[in-house]
């Protein structure tokens, strides 16, 4: 085997835990001069004297990189290659044999049973080291391969994942119109109910698509609306006036609870109104008939002592502890509270969170006791 030899000894590496290596070898002085020269190049070692004892040290302490002999007794280096390539823990780590063989029949033996490379004894310190610097970068290379790899059929499945669920979620829809459609022209007395049940379906459609639509925009880094001067005071009674009328309707009681004064700031009030609709729509849709939704408005400070704008909505319905952690995911909805039966995109919550980052907020959410309440702090600037 051909192999270029450098003239400068492998540097230790600098930074973060050392390299840790593995030394497989049943010849007292020849593993005690392999471990001193691991010590002065920098790398962290670990040894065993047998194939099955080198084996258990592979899978408890998940080397870097193995040097193994290949002629010991009873279990020899072609053993301990095969046990550990048959290992999904051990199976990936480079592996060179170390041998005083230099017959081409058993290089092609070892290669075929995985293999990284081959030394022969003797050897010579900085052929030792470059070895191992050579097989290490290749094996880091082929790992971050790997990751990109699995991170694009990760984007792939999500693509895949993500056309069902919009197939499925405008199918549903217009398959509402085309019922409603056929009732009127069977029974047009009830007309008027019909379309009302094909508007209703007409707007869902869009939801869906407007909300995909603005989806896409922030996560591409792109703002809903410019920040302008805003009264925050105006912009919550317009939000909330609307609401006051649905959740009368659903015999629902809203309470808004709002500061005496609230500063003019600079911000994206089509983002922060937005927020504010897909959370309170999201109260009412999960709110029971006699039930209470709060919204709280106050000024108050970050951990860094900087000023923002804290929301609190809070509904008396509660989401179960192993729902919480996927309500902010594209598509999710908790499986049967959709208390009215109004439907939705399972866009919305994902929409809110993406919104918030947008205005460089936190979001979180608290479920416990009957009551879910969701708390977002928003920085803001004022004129």
């Amino acid at each position: 085997m051909t192999r270029q030899i450098s003239s400068q000894p492998l540097q230790p590496p600098t930074g973060g835990d050392l390299m840790k290596i593995l030394v497989i070898e049943d010849e007292k002085d020849v593993r005690l001069n392999i471990l001193e020269i691991l010590t002065s190049g920098g790398f962290d070692s670990i040894n065993a004297d047998n194939g099955l004892t080198g084996v258990q040290l592979a899978k408890e302490r998940s080397p870097d990189l193995i040097i193994c002999d290949i002629k010991m007794p009873d279990f020899d280096g072609y053993n301990v290659l095969q046990a550990l390539r048959q290992d999904p823990k051990t199976a990936m780590i480079p592996f060179i044999f170390l041998t005083a063989k230099a017959d081409k029949a058993d290089q092609r033996h070892g290669m075929n049973l995985g293999a990284d490379d081959y030394l022969t004894k003797p050897f010579r310190r900085v052929e030792l080291l470059d070895t191992i610097a050579a097989r290490l970068k290749r094996h880091h290379a082929q790992v971050e391969i790997q990751k990109k790899v699995d991170e694009l059929q990760q984007i792939n499945n999500q693509k895949n994942d993500l056309l069902n669920t919009i197939t499925h979620d405008l199918r549903a829809p217009l398959t509402t119109i085309k019922v409603a459609l056929q009732l009127m022209n069977a029974m047009p007395e009830n007309r008027r109910q019909y379309v009302e049940i094909a508007l209703n379906a007409c707007d869902q459609g869009d939801e869906l698509i407007q909300n995909l639509l603005d989806l896409y925009q922030l996560e591409s880094g792109e703002a809903l609306a410019p920040p302008e001067p805003l009264n925050l005071r105006e912009l919550l009674r317009k939000t909330t006036d609307a609401f006051q009328v649905r959740t009368r309707d659903c015999q629902q009681l809203l309470k808004v609870n709002l500061p005496e004064t609230l500063p003019v700031i600079v911000a994206d009030g089509v983002s922060l109104r937005r927020i504010l609709v897909e959370l309170l729509n999201n109260a009412c849709k999960y709110t029971k008939s006699g039930g209470e939704i709060c919204l709280k408005v106050r000024e108050a400070t970050d951990l860094d002592q900087q000023p923002v704008l804290k929301f609190t909505i809070a509904n008396e319905s509660e989401i179960p502890a192993r729902n919480l952690p996927h309500i902010f995911d594209k598509f999710y909805r908790v499986p049967g509270s959709d208390r009215w039966q109004k439907g939705g995109t399972g866009l919305g919550l994902a929409l809110v969170k993406k919104l918030v980052e947008q205005l460089r907020g936190d979001i979180i959410v608290n479920s416990e006791t009957g009551w879910t309440t969701f708390t977002i702090e928003l920085p803001y600037e004022t004129l």
